[in-house]
C-alpha cells in the first residue's frame, strides 16, 4: 500500500472550542502518481444507509473504527480515486473536491447544483464521478461544465471550513499546489506544516 503523504478534512468550525467538524475527509496517498481517496464522515453507529450529506447513494461504505464506528465517527468511502495533474500550470486538487464533496457550501452552491444537473443530463456524469473517476482532463465529457463550476467556486466565497496537512518528504508539486490552490478559495483554510521530529533535533 502506498504512503499516505496528505490528508484534506472538509466540513465547518464548531460553535464552541476550536477544530473542525468534518463532513467530508481526502487521503493522498503515493508520491510518484498521487491520488485522493474522498470519504464522507457520518456520525457514531450511523445508520449505514450509504447516503451522504448531499443526499446521493454512496455504493460502498467503510466502518472508521474496528467496532464499526462505536468509538468514533464512520467513514464511508465515495468509490473511485481522483489524481490530480499537480505538475500542470494551475492544479485544482482542492477546488475538484470540494466540487466532489459539498458543493452546496458555496456561496453559489446554487448554480454549480444546477450545472452538475446539466453535465448529468447531456453528458450522462456529474462532478463528483468526473473528479473521482479521474476524468477531469481538457476534452472530456462534460468539461466544459466543470471548468465553469471550478471558476465560479473560486470566484465566491465558500461557507465551510477547509484544513490541509502535508507529511514531511511530500513531494514539492504537491504541497506547492495545494497552497496554490488554497489561496485561490475564499474560505476559512487552515495549511498545517509538517512539525520537525523531536529525534532529528537531538
Amino acid at each position: 500500500m502506498s504512503a499516505l503523504t496528505a490528508i484534506i478534512h472538509i466540513g465547518s468550525r464548531p460553535p464552541l472550542g476550536s477544530g473542525i467538524t468534518p463532513s467530508h475527509v481526502a487521503h493522498c496517498y503515493g508520491t510518484e502518481w498521487p491520488q485522493f481517496v474522498l470519504y464522507e464522515v457520518g456520525p457514531a453507529n450511523g445508520d449505514g444507509n450509504g447516503t451522504d450529506s448531499d443526499g446521493d447513494e454512496d455504493s460502498r461504505t467503510e466502518s472508521g473504527s474496528a467496532d464499526g464506528g462505536a468509538a468514533g465517527p464512520d467513514l464511508r468511502r465515495l468509490p473511485g480515486a481522483y489524481a490530480p495533474a499537480f505538475e500542470a500550470e494551475r492544479s485544482y486538487p482542492l477546488t475538484d473536491l470540494l466540487l466532489a464533496a459539498a458543493p452546496r457550501k458555496s456561496a453559489v452552491g446554487d448554480l454549480l447544483g444546477a450545472l452538475d444537473t446539466k453535465a448529468r443530463a447531456n453528458y450522462g456524469v456529474g462532478f463528483r464521478e468526473k473528479v473521482l473517476e479521474a476524468d477531469v482532463s481538457r476534452g472530456s465529457p462534460a468539461y466544459g461544465r466543470l471548468f465553469e463550476a471550478r471558476s465560479q467556486l473560486e470566484a465566491h466565497p465558500y461557507n465551510g471550513a477547509i484544513v490541509v496537512g502535508t507529511h514531511a518528504g511530500v513531494a514539492p508539486a504537491v504541497s506547492d499546489g495545494l497552497r496554490a490552490n488554497a489561496a485561490r478559495i475564499d474560505a476559512d483554510i487552515e495549511v498545517l506544516e509538517p512539525m520537525s521530529s523531536r529525534r532529528a533535533e537531538r
